[in-house]
């Protein structure tokens, strides 16, 4: 495998030296057959927390297979929550009651390798392009931990990847980052809504040893009433908030922001600049938590959040939450939380979307301390 020499060189400013301790653990990781070239790194190996050590903590799904949303709601409740996601004319939605338990789903849409995942520790859903240095790559969860967050792993080099950021961190590709793309975390009732050509991936898209009756239960029951960071996170938790509120949150020009979602379901729009850009946030009710009772459908609703640009071909828009519905107080279009107009002078517009997360607050403050939390927007 070639790195490419701008890489090799980008790098050289985040690699670590190996001290003793980090050598043990790279011959311990070795006798578990791990191929991993963990003399490249740009964390120290005794940062991360590892149990089993197993190649494969969790089955990805490889082969996803979809329904159409009308076939999908024989298997989904309304309230059921699903990574959704679109390019050009497609749209799909990744059910979090099978993400629950895979975690991780490489897709191709558009013809274009996609990686679709979720780590239900940090509740994070991140969605990334997984084309590395011109080749399709397969990616699985490692039974490891950096910062409290799951990482992943590629099957061309077997380095080690924040799940969050995206970041090879020990391995050959140590520097890369996988080029992130925009995700929705909506019901199932709010993806139909938005996109009724839709499709949706079905449950026998389970790898083959999963069992179907866990489909519909969650293997973290009780973990979001948690008031403590899990097992694993051995930083200090960011006291501003409690450590497992939902927060939604994004980073732009280098200015990371997060809207708590208690504060948000209070006026369910606030409008901010981050990064220099306008954002509209929204957020609305009708998503269950897949982190809370054993069968997700008798959990709570813990409602979605959505981050916008403002601006829609050039015309800054300023949102509010009036007449049931989200609305631009320049024309009165009513808006979906997916930023779509659904009716009045803009039917039919879409607001750009934006990279961003709606993680608990432990997770997101680990990887951006500096985050400003937005409780008082224009």
């Amino acid at each position: 495998m070639q790195v490419p020499a701008e890489v090799l060189d980008a790098r050289q400013t985040t690699l670590l030296a190996a001290t003793p301790a980090d050598l043990r653990q790279a011959e311990e990781l070795h006798g578990h057959r791990w191929n991993t070239n963990f003399q490249i790194a740009s964390v120290e190996l005794t940062e991360l927390q590892t149990s089993g050590l197993e190649r494969y903590r969790a089955e990805p799904i490889d082969k996803p297979r979809f329904l159409t949303v009308a076939e999908a709601d024989a298997f989904l409740e309304s309230r059921d929550p699903v990574i959704a996601i679109s390019s050009g004319s497609l749209a799909r939605a990744y059910p979090l009651r099978y993400l629950v338990w895979s975690e991780v789903v490489n897709d191709l849409v558009g013809g274009q390798p996609w990686l679709i995942t979720y780590d239900p520790r940090a509740n994070a859903v991140r969605v990334f392009e997984r084309r590395l240095l011109g080749a399709a790559t397969r990616f699985a969860t490692v039974d490891a931990l950096h910062r409290g967050g799951r990482l992943l792993w590629d099957s061309l080099t077997q380095s080690w990847w924040r799940q969050f950021t995206g970041e090879a961190i020990v391995g050959d590709y140590t520097g890369l980052q996988m080029q992130p793309r925009p995700s929705l975390l909506l019901s199932h009732q709010e993806f139909r809504k938005v996109f009724p050509d839709g499709e949706v991936l079905g449950p026998e898209s389970r790898p083959a040893r999963d069992d179907w009756s866990t489909y519909g239960a969650t293997n973290y029951p009780g973990y979001d009433r948690n008031s403590d960071p899990p097992p694993g996170f051995e930083g200090v938790a960011d006291p501003r908030l409690p450590a497992t509120a939902r927060v939604l949150a994004l980073e732009v020009n280098g200015d990371a922001a997060a809207f708590e979602f208690g504060h948000l379901a209070g006026q369910r729009v606030a409008n901010a600049d981050v990064g220099d850009e306008p954002v509209a946030a929204f957020w609305s009710p009708g998503a269950l938590s897949v982190l809370d009772m054993p069968q997700i459908a008798d959990s709570r609703d813990v409602g979605m959040a959505a981050a916008h640009d403002r601006k829609v071909d050039g015309r800054l828009l300023t949102f509010e939450y009036a007449d049931g519905a989200f609305r631009d107080r320049e024309t009165g279009s009513a808006w979906s939380l997916s930023g779509r107009a659904l009716s009045g002078a803009l039917s039919g517009a879409q607001l750009p979307p934006l990279v961003h997360n709606t993680p608990f607050w432990w997770a997101w403050a680990a990887h951006h301390p500096e985050t400003r939390l937005v409780t008082n927007p224009t």
